[in-house]
């Protein structure tokens, strides 16, 4: 599986330990189900509304980043006040946010109605990225073969 480029090791580390621990789950789910799939369903739905929430996260810091980066530089070039955002991208930026949340919501009520997701099985699946972080915390805590912290 290939993730978008990504310029740090640890953001890729992260994601990559969130979709294996999704797929883990799902398949410890549908052990424990004994073959059915509901489980399982309901822990990959729950990672693939976690996986939309970060990618929503991802982008609108980026976005934020990227915008302040161009009004810092347009303002350090004209030796100019501290840069803020202009009023209108901070509304774009604000609409857009919230409105993927909204789907996120209206994601988590469509599984569990209509689609009858187990919601234990979606529960877990939402924990994914604290599993993630997890493993991101114990793989820098543990010391390299020269004895010292990565």
């Amino acid at each position: 599986m290939r993730f978008a480029a990504e310029p740090d090791r640890a953001v890729r580390l992260f994601e990559r330990d969130a979709a294996v621990a999704c797929l883990a789950m799902a398949v410890v789910a549908l052990a424990i189900g004994r073959g059915r799939p509901e489980g399982a369903a309901g822990v990959l739905a729950g990672g693939a509304l976690t996986g939309l929430s970060y990618w929503a996260l991802k982008g609108a810091v980026g976005a934020v980043v990227g915008l302040a980066g161009r009004v810092g530089n347009a303002a350090a070039a004209e030796g100019g006040p501290e840069p803020t955002l202009p009023a209108g991208a901070r509304v774009r930026l604000a609409v857009k946010f919230l409105s993927r949340y909204a789907l996120l919501a209206i994601g988590a009520y469509v599984m569990l109605t209509c689609f009858r997701v187990d919601p234990v099985g979606l529960m877990a699946g939402a924990t994914t990225p604290f599993v993630a972080a997890l493993l991101q915390v114990v793989r820098w805590a543990r010391p390299d073969s020269r004895g010292t912290r990565r």
